[in-house]
């Protein structure tokens, strides 16, 4: 109870704000932050093919009687005039460089870049709730609405044409401006929103040390508040197991932003996408400054019934782009703010395509298990639009009785072919070889080779889970000669615990005993099959990782893993 009411006064607290007819703007001075002067410098300018590179320097704004000094890079075609542009927004708050300038570039865009001023604001250090009009995110933000105002002063530039987008903390900011900045015209993120106090890993917010602090963060400096008064075209991308900003935040700034809008959540990916979500995100600003793509599909809410005893999510779609593909998203388990959601499991089960209306089937495993659901569509260029999620229990539509065996692989590779390759390139794991010539049956396998591991001869993976439930590892593997190899599945302890206002939106101030789980196994140049129980005992784990080593420096091979939950006995309501 004392949780409930704890999420249900933070809650009220934002919309007695967002009631409001008007945000009333507290820590931007837009007059100021348009039309101060910028004493802008063009530093060098080089050019690469038809690509024109101009390093730049400008005046963000005066601070302690000194003026801020910010530098940037610009790029644009040559010869170009009146296009339109995006600032760009870095990831990391990394300084400028010419990457996202010359992709946009290519495009036929101007596009920009700047390196924000950290020598004067610490960037890790808790926003300034005493204070927000210094606060660090306040400064950072006027920096990038600043180099807005030189794109505006610029003759290849037209003023009317301009959009913003960023990756990760690119995306807090680019969302945030698009919300406060009245010249943007549209926006995307990569797996940023707002809502920060449904789950985020920055610590500019997770160093707050109260509810009044979380307060002063609504009310000023969150992304996502601003949105709800403005409509201005913006796109979210979403990697559902994300370690920065957690799932539900960001699907509360799409649902309460006003202006047309997608969200595109891809499942089982954290701070990272396919290729083709990368490009869907690129192409936004085609639809809306170029007016050169159709805008990608909308759909509606999801409606969950059921039919013949069995649970179903229907939903439509409307657009100009040919569906490819359906899915119905599932994820079992306990739902809570803060909690399981970077571990969190999701299961894709195909849907049927009916002219403009979709059906899929959610399996019930448990009638009485909380379910986190959604739905995708994938047009034929790969673009993807998701349904708001909604919390159900199969339960509460009259299912008294599982349906479903569950049989589930929660492992998120599960053949390691060329396209889980692939995304392992994109994701930055690099410890084995894929082997296409050594396998088990029909399915590839992965190559663990003395000395180039980051462990000596060991590997690890993430594990999704079930929340709160047992789980049972399955895993076959061979060797060039004798040895032993051990799994160890060992549990993750919640992020952030020592943060005072995650504790506080957790409710929770102590944290229980992390379990290890440990089997090993002689193994030789055959393959053998090995198995390891994980029982669930009230364990507080935000979730698991499995590490696999070998006794002796010998080259080994592992193939289709599996992480199966295992579900309560029946899983009839009484």
């Amino acid at each position: 109870m004392k949780k409930i009411i704890l999420y249900m006064l933070v809650i009220f607290t934002m919309n007695v704000v967002y009631a409001q007819n008007q945000f009333n703007e507290v820590i931007f001075n837009l007059k100021a932050i348009m039309n101060d002067p910028l004493d802008a410098k063009i530093l060098s300018t080089t050019k690469k093919e038809n690509i024109v590179f101009q390093e730049v320097e400008f005046t963000s704004e005066i601070y302690q009687n000194s003026p801020v000094r910010i530098y940037g890079i610009v790029a644009f075609p040559e010869g170009a005039h009146k296009l339109p542009a995006i600032f760009w927004s870095q990831a990391g708050m990394s300084p400028a460089n010419k990457a996202m300038p010359e992709l946009f570039a290519k495009m036929g865009y101007v596009c920009m870049c700047i390196t924000l001023p950290h020598k004067i604001w610490n960037p890790h250090i808790t926003f300034n709730t005493k204070n927000p009009e210094d606060g660090n995110m306040t400064h950072y933000a006027i920096s990038q609405m600043r180099a807005i105002t030189y794109l505006c002063s610029m003759l290849e530039v037209d003023p009317e044409k301009i959009g913003i987008g960023g990756s990760s903390y690119g995306g807090f900011f680019s969302t945030l401006i698009a919300g406060a900045d009245p010249r943007i015209k549209c926006g995307m993120s990569f797996f940023a929103g707002g809502n920060m106090m449904l789950g985020t890993h920055i610590p500019q917010f997770t160093q707050l040390t109260s509810l009044e602090d979380v307060n002063i963060w609504n009310n000023t400096i969150d992304p996502a508040i601003r949105l709800r008064y403005r409509s201005v075209p913006f796109l979210w991308g979403v990697a559902a197991n994300d370690n920065w900003f957690y799932l539900p935040s960001v699907v509360k700034t799409y649902c309460d932003s006003i202006g047309e809008k997608r969200i595109a959540i891809i499942p089982l990916w954290e701070h990272g996408f396919p290729e083709e979500i990368d490009q869907q995100l690129f192409s936004w600003f085609d639809i809306y400054l170029k007016q050169t793509k159709k805008p990608y599909n909308s759909v509606s809410p999801l409606v969950i019934k059921k039919i013949n005893n069995k649970l179903y999510a229907t939903w439509s779609f409307s657009g100009e782009n040919k569906i490819k593909k359906a899915e119905i998203i599932v994820s079992y388990g306990k739902i809570l703010p803060w909690k399981w959601w970077i571990y969190r499991n999701y299961v894709s089960f195909p849907a049927e395509i009916k002219d403009n209306n979709i059906k899929g089937e959610i399996p019930v495993v448990e009638p009485d298990i909380e379910m986190y659901v959604f739905g995708n569509i994938t047009d034929e260029n790969g673009a993807t639009t998701s349904t708001m999620p909604v919390e159900i229990k199969a339960s509460d539509y009259g299912i008294k009785k599982a349906n479903s065996a569950g049989e589930f692989n929660l492992f998120q590779w599960k053949i390691f072919d060329r396209d889980t390759e692939k995304n392992f390139i994109r994701m930055g794991i690099s410890q084995f070889v894929f082997d296409s010539e050594v396998k088990m049956g029909k399915l590839p396998s992965i190559r663990i080779e003395p000395g180039k591991t980051q462990k000596k001869n060991t590997i690890t993976f993430k594990l999704n889970h079930v929340p709160m439930h047992s789980h049972v590892l399955k895993v076959w593997a061979k060797a060039e000669s004798k040895t032993e190899i051990t799994l160890n599945v060992q549990g993750v302890e919640f992020p952030d615990s020592k943060s005072t206002v995650v504790n506080l939106l957790r409710n929770q101030n102590s944290y229980g005993k992390i379990p290890v789980f440990t089997t090993t196994k002689e193994i030789n140049e055959k393959w053998q099959y090995i198995e390891l129980q994980c029982p669930y005992n009230n364990d507080d784990v935000e979730g698991y990782v499995l590490n696999i080593s070998s006794s002796q420096p010998v080259t080994y091979w592992l193939s289709q893993i599996v992480f199966q939950p295992v579900w309560k006995k029946n899983g009839s309501v009484k």
